[in-house]
This record gives structure tokens, sequence and C-alpha cells, in this order.
């Protein structure tokens, strides 16, 4: 061993040599950096102020939400946690980033676009864009809009609830002993896809029953694996974020393109079953008067370029409704899943909303959006979807920066270009505002008289005796929650997550009895959203129907 360390002595000097002087280098921008940095001063790891690797990390493996709590319970509401990177936690802070000053969005989220300059509105940084573009596809997230594609809620749920039927029909034993094991995350992931081809792309992607055929033109195993196409896509593009950025330093403007199935436009639009969404989208604008009026038609008829105000070709059309579908497919799902793994280990909460909703045979009519949101019977179901979103956010945190001026936080003056995370899922545990914070608590949004020695929601101010007034009365602070963010950024699918999680819930609750199967360990992961880390969670279903 060590005449082979003499005789590689050359190369294990040059090496020791590099790595004493990329520490001597390291050491004197943390001299620099404490000596001048106006981020100095900021609670934080030892190693934030001289690298940003450890934040690659966490951000790759998905476990960055884990290390940002973990920091903030060590060093408080404000943390620099890289030369340039701060997260902050307090109530009065995240208010400023998200609607008082409403900072934009850090550069990532144009990232996990096909086109930087031609982004759908999630990935849309640029302030102008951003703002024609949300108000060109508003109209298709009102309530009235969302109310009159109602048939396509049901339609879906329809659907699963037929499949499940077939699941019980295998089962011999009389119908109150009847039990189907299920993967519900994945069904919920598939009802989630449903719903959203229906309403965004015409029809459903079959993805809840595989015996749904396809559009008219498309070939089914293209059809079919349109969601899978697209989520392969933004994990490609979101996976290889900073060794883009890195590359585009170079000149190098790497791009991930759909699959040619989804994007080939054939000669005959109609009838070349190896067309994909180009087949889908070629229909609707042959027959413009008689599209259904959905989103899709809605974007093929009007949609213009946000930046340069051009016609939208086809693969624009697609990055639209593929952030869209991503949007609406992933955080609905995801939050329906913590809905019901909530409601599986508290049993008293889940016995409490089985007591209030009606017991439903599988031929019932489908229950309604409209209904479920304007009848009083479901009203401790809206406040579990409250109280879910509370505990369970979609994500942990949202990317803002501060552009190209001065911004002051907490008393600390950040620089240009200062990337500020704001850690809302943090506020949303704090016991400041929140009493018995990680508690499952849905009587926290029940009326006075209904919430059985629950805190009250009520909106509160900043300022600390009125927070000390808080916690002694038990009063919960309405501006420390954020489930759709806030601002010229909030959630423009807020009204269709409303509905579709209140359908799928409503329907499934009133029919089935949920258990989980025992010996399941849940973690989380983030990387665009705050899903379970293996996407799976099996129950058994039992029909309440007898």
């Amino acid at each position: 061993m060590i005449s082979q360390l003499i005789s590689d002595f050359p190369f294990t000097l040059v090496t020791l040599g590099a790595l004493f002087a990329l520490g001597l280098y390291k050491g004197y921008l943390y001299s620099v950096d404490k000596a001048t940095s106006p981020l100095r001063n900021i609670p934080g790891p030892f190693y934030a102020p001289i690298t940003g690797l450890h934040l690659r990390y966490y951000f790759f493996t998905g476990e960055i939400w884990k290390y940002v709590e973990k920091m903030h319970r060590r060093h408080g509401d404000i943390i620099r946690l890289g030369p340039r990177q701060i997260w902050v936690s307090d109530i009065k802070a995240v208010k400023q980033c998200l609607s008082t000053i409403d900072l934009p969005k850090v550069k990532m989220y144009s990232e996990i676009s096909r086109d930087r300059q031609a982004p759908g509105l999630f990935g849309e940084i640029r302030p102008e864009p951003h703002k024609r573009l949300k108000r060109f596809l508003s109209p298709a997230f009102t309530t009235k809009y969302i109310d009159d594609l109602g048939y396509l809620f049901e339609d879906c749920m329809r659907t699963i609830i037929d499949v499940y039927e077939r699941g019980f029909s295998a089962d011999t034993a009389c119908r109150q002993n009847q039990t189907l094991e299920t993967d519900l995350m994945e069904d919920l992931h598939n009802v989630a896809l449903d719903i959203m081809g229906e309403c965004s792309f015409g029809q459903s992607f079959g993805q809840t029953d595989p015996q749904k055929p396809p559009p008219k033109g498309i070939d089914e195993k293209v059809w079919r694996a349109v969601p899978r196409s697209i989520f392969q896509n933004q994990s490609n593009k979101y996976g290889t974020v900073f060794l883009k950025r890195f590359l585009r330093t170079f000149g190098i403007d790497w791009q991930f393109d759909w699959s040619p199935d989804m994007i080939k436009a054939s000669p005959n639009k109609t009838s070349d079953p190896k067309c994909g969404i180009d087949a889908t989208i070629a229909n609707r604008t042959q027959d413009l008067s008689g599209g259904r009026p959905d989103l899709l038609q809605h974007v093929i008829q009007e949609g213009l370029r946000p930046d340069t105000g051009t016609k939208m070709n086809t693969r624009e059309i697609i990055d639209q409704m593929a952030e869209i579908l991503l949007a609406g497919a992933e955080t609905t799902s995801g939050t329906l899943g913590a809905l019901f793994l909530q409601l599986a280990r508290h049993p008293t909460v889940k016995q409490k909303l089985m007591d209030s909703l009606p017991v439903l045979t599988a031929n019932d009519p489908i229950l309604s959006a409209k209904e479920i949101r304007n009848d009083p019977k479901y009203e401790y179901l809206r406040a579990c979807l409250k109280e879910c979103l509370r505990i369970n956010p979609i994500a942990s945190e949202l990317g803002r920066r501060t552009g190209k001026d001065w911004v002051t936080l907490m008393g600390v003056d950040l620089p240009p270009h200062t990337v500020v995370s704001v850690s809302y899922r943090c506020l949303h545990l704090d016991e400041r505002y929140w009493p018995e914070p990680t508690r499952f608590w849905p009587e926290r949004w029940l009326d006075e008289g209904k919430r059985e020695g629950a805190p009250k929601a009520k909106y509160g101010s900043h300022n600390p005796s009125e927070e000390r007034r808080c916690i002694l009365t038990s009063l919960v602070s309405l501006e420390a929650y954020y489930p759709f963010s806030a601002g010229k950024h909030s959630c423009i699918g807020i009204n269709f997550a409303n509905a579709e999680m209140s359908v799928v819930s409503a329907n499934l609750l009133s029919r089935y009895d949920i258990e989980e199967v025992p010996g399941q360990v849940i973690d989380w992961r983030q990387f665009i959203t705050l899903v379970f880390k293996d996407g799976k969670w099996r129950v058994v279903l039992k029909p309440r129907a007898r």
C-alpha cells in the first residue's frame, strides 16, 4: 500500500494541494461575507455563506422541506441557507412576500417549461406576460364555469365507483361483509387525471377504467400514455434545473421537447392513429362551433402568446395544457390522499364525518360540487378539507426573489436578486397561531357553538400583544393560512380544486368506509409538490349501504 502511495505521490500531492487551495478560497469568501454581505447577520448554518451545494442535494432528493423545517426550528423565523438564499416563516414577512410587496417568482419556475420564452401560467415569471396569461385563463376557472362542467366530474366519479363495484362483485360474501383492497393513492391520482382530461383535453385519459375508448383519430396506447409523457417530461426538466442553468453559461440551451406522438401532425389529422394531442386540437379547430365549451376549446380559439400576442401553435397549446394538467392532477390527488390518510388515522374524526354524510348506493346520483358547497350537511366535510390543507399543504414553500430593488423583511435589508423562499407550511404549523398545531382538528373551522373546544379561526394583526392574545384565548389567525398562496400569483385553480376535492371525497365517503392496511410507513417528498414518497397507499374499502 505504501509503495502504491509513493508511486501515486504526484497525483496525491496535486489533489491535496487543490483541496487545500479550495479550503483557503472558501475561507476567504467566508471572511469577506462576514465583513461585507448584507445577509451576514441572518442566522443559519456556518457553511451557508460559502456554498449552495447542500441545497441542490436536498432539492434533488425531495428532502428540502425536512432540512428547511429543521433549520427553522434551530435558527428562527428568518434563516440563511445559501450565499443568497433565505427562508422566512414569520407571519408578517410571509404576507409581505406574497401579497403586500408581492415579490416575483424565482427563476426556477420557468425551468419547468419547454420554452422559457413561452411558458404556461405556472412557469411564467415575467410580470406583464403573467398578468395577461392569468387574465386570459381566468374565465375558465370561475365557479359558474366549473359548475357547468359538473357533469364531467360526475362521469369520472361514476367510472371509479363502477370499477370498485366490479371489484366487490368478485367477493362472494354478503354485501355487508364485502371488502376490497386497493391502492387508494393510485386511484385518486387516476381519477384526478381523468377529470383533468375531461375538462381540459376533451376526454378522459382512461386511467381509471382502461376499457374506455380514446378520442376519435388517436391511437389508444398513445392517448393513455399522454399523462405519463407529460409527467416524465416535467420530471426531466425539474431534475436538470441546475445542470441546464450551468450549461447556459456556455451558450448551451438544453430543452426537453414533448413526445413525438403527442405533437406530430399527420397529413390526415383525423385518421392517422399515431397522432397524439395534435389530433384533438385539429378536430376542435375544424369544428369550432361544435366543440365542447371547455378549457381546451378556449385556448384553441382565443389563445395568444402573452409576450408577443401571436396565435399559439400546437406545441404552445400543449405547453399551457400540460402545466394545467400537472397542477390540477398532482395537487388535488395529493391533498385527497392526505385527507383520507388523516381520516384513517383519526377514527373519531372519521366517524363524525361519516355520520354527517348521506349513505348512498353505487347507483345513487353523484353528489355535485354545487350541492356540497351550499348544503349545510357538508359543513364538516368542508372543515376537514380546510384542516387538511393546513396540516398537509400541497407544498412546503413558495419561491420568491427580490428582483431589481432592495427589500426589507424583519428588519433586514435584502439586496437585489436575493432568493426569498416562503416557508408557509411552517407557518401553518406554528403554535403561536394554531394551538395544538399538529392535531387534525376540523372543528377549528366550524361556527360558534359547534367547535367543541377547538380554537376559533379569525383574522389577526401582526403586533406581539395581539399574537400573545391569540395564544391565551385560543384564537387562530387566518393570516397564517396560505393553502392557495396569495397576491398576483395566487392559485388560479382554487375553485376547480375545491370542486374536485369535494366531489371525490363526498361521493367516496358516502358509499365506502376506508381503513388503512396495517404496517405502512408514510413519508413525504417534495419536488414540485409535497406528496407520498413512494406514491402508494393501500386501504380496504367496505360498502356503507347494506
